[in-house]
């Protein structure tokens, strides 16, 4: 009996070191796994924060030629009178887009999305915080929808032909240096907001 006891007790304390191996093992590993997706929510987060200030210099730059723009448009309508308004656009003498001081185009900042898109794609986006999940998601949907009404002022220039009215341009340039230039303080205000968020989150 006392010989089967010590076998007994010999496997049980094997199956214990055994246990304690594979406990011990389990949560090494799963320690390494918390570091390993804390680094990489880290890293992202640099490359967001990268991102978010890289388009926060262009959008600066397109804020301060649209913002130019406004002020040459704004000089052009006393120049006009009622008539000059619904001549066509080609064969007018009064106003011409390519005219205006410091004129460079429709111009639409081009911003960046590859940084926050490759979080998605990750899946370390389910790591952030909700309030600053919240807060980058907000910037990059204006940013979206900023590029989509850039392109259809962009789409509006494109259509000029015959039929085209003075006002119908001179409205064109008008959109970019208010309605966009709106657009892209919202905007401006939004990433500033945002890299604070990062800052407290780090």
């Amino acid at each position: 009996m006392k010989k089967y006891s010590k076998i007994a007790l010999k496997y049980f304390a094997e199956f214990l070191i055994v246990a304690a191996g594979v406990f011990l093992g389990v949560y090494l590993s799963g320690i390494q796994d918390d570091k390993n997706l804390k680094i990489e929510k880290e890293k992202s987060q640099n490359f967001i924060a990268e991102e978010l200030q890289n388009n926060k210099e262009i959008l600066q730059k397109s804020i301060a030629y649209h913002e130019a723009m406004k002020g040459e448009v704004d000089s052009i309508y006393p120049t006009l009178n009622q008539e000059d308004f619904y001549k066509d656009y080609f064969g007018n003498d009064k106003f011409r887009f390519n005219t205006i001081k410091g004129w460079k185009g429709i111009y639409i900042a081009p911003l960046e999305n590859t940084a926050f898109e490759s979080t998605k794609i990750s899946g370390i986006i389910k790591e952030y915080d909700i309030e600053f999940l919240q807060s980058i998601s907000k910037v990059y949907n204006i940013q979206k929808n900023y590029s989509e009404f850039g392109n259809s002022i962009m789409n509006r220039m494109m259509t000029i032909n015959s039929a085209t009215k003075v006002i119908d341009v001179l409205g064109t340039v008008e959109l970019m240096s208010t309605d966009l230039l709106v657009y892209e303080k919202k905007l401006l205000d939004a990433i500033e907001k945002t890299q604070q968020e990062l800052t407290k989150t780090k």
